[in-house]
């Protein structure tokens, strides 16, 4: 028995560093200047993957309604909502024909503060920790759709070339 909760203990451990790991790419590259891409691989790769995490972990994942319904309501207010609300922090502007888009420091913050959120609704309803690799690409697609949506019919400033600051505001 000890030898089984050692392990559970071990897989949590790296799934948490692994999840840490991703966060802080994700933040990090919200600062840097870079194109707007218009597809979602990277959220529909985190969202697979957290549900077939989610789905191998059998009775230590979701097992009762109360526990889905709290992982739904997680992943519409605080993933896509938070998603869509962060979206609006990024500054975008044209350069040569090309959308270029930059997050701002709250940008950064609302990340954390929302995987933080869900991280911690998330243990206080023993929701399983991969949740958040769900939670993830739900956001980064949120985020993604609302900038998309910014960009169309939108007159956007003309700036210097690719890969300079932002000198704006």
């Amino acid at each position: 028995m000890l030898a089984a909760m050692s392990n559970q203990t071990e897989a949590t451990l790296t799934s948490a560093v692994i999840t840490v790991a991703i966060l802080a790419y994700l933040v990090s590259r919200q600062i840097l200047v870079r194109p707007l891409r218009t597809n979602f691989g990277l959220s529909a790769v985190l969202v697979i993957i957290g549900i077939v995490v989610l789905s191998s972990e059998g009775h230590s994942g979701l097992s009762s309604l109360g526990r889905d319904l709290i992982l739904g309501a997680l992943l519409v207010f605080d993933a896509a909502g938070l998603g869509a609300v962060r979206a609006l922090t990024v500054r975008l502007w044209r350069s040569g024909g090309v959308v270029l888009r930059q997050g701002t420091w709250v940008t950064m913050v609302l990340w954390v503060v929302g995987a933080g959120v869900h991280a911690l609704v998330g243990a206080l309803a023993n929701i399983s920790d991969s949740t958040l690799l769900i939670y993830l690409g739900v956001t980064l697609a949120a985020q993604q759709l609302v900038l998309q949506a910014r960009v169309q019919g939108s007159q956007l400033p003309e700036r210097g070339p690719a890969g300079t600051q932002w000198q704006g505001y």
